[in-house]
């Protein structure tokens, strides 16, 4: 049992750099170009989000209704549940402690990133918006609003930094 554990646990760094790869993959190619027929996260994400959301005063909420500021409700699970068949493969091939451990990395990444993107476009003065951490991200963020191929990464920034995609923030974030 103990062994199972320390697997799980070795295996979560391991799910939290695929996580962070599989976010710029999903952001590059699937939220700014529609992709063959399937256009649903283009459509919500490049054409509505960024219409609404700008690198301006309107990258915050303000007094103005929470209209698309998340896409459909199934969205987030998606891309959890589109990892499943892989993680399965990984199970049977690694052993089900490591397949379990990057699953659960993955899925904690993904609330993350659902939770810290909504928290950035609507700052009610929590205690993660007064972190470093957070103030770095969410500037990191505010640089995509400026130019939408850059800074592709929400919760954790390397594949930004792997693939070139990395811009430093220019401009403060606005309050």
């Amino acid at each position: 049992m103990f062994e199972t554990i320390v697997i799980g646990l070795l295996a979560f760094p391991v799910g939290i750099i695929y996580a962070s790869l599989a976010e710029w993959v999903i952001h590059r190619w699937l939220m700014h170009r529609p992709l063959l027929r399937f256009s649903h996260f283009y459509v919500g994400h490049a054409k509505i989000h960024h219409g609404i959301y700008q690198a301006d005063e309107t990258y915050v909420l303000g007094d103005r209704p929470a209209e698309d500021l998340t896409l459909a409700w199934w969205a987030m699970p998606l891309p959890i549940l589109s990892q499943v068949p892989l993680l399965l493969v990984l199970a049977a091939w690694v052993g089900l402690p490591f397949g379990l451990g990057v699953f659960v990395a993955f899925t904690v990444y993904q609330t993350s990133y659902e939770y810290l993107h909504y928290v950035m476009h609507v700052p009610r003065g929590r205690w993660v918006e007064r972190t470093a951490a957070f103030q770095w991200i969410n500037a990191h963020h505010f640089q995509h609003h400026r130019k939408h191929g850059t800074n592709l990464n929400v919760v954790l920034p390397l594949a930004d930094f792997l693939f070139g995609t990395h811009r430093r923030s220019t401009e403060a974030v606005p309050a």
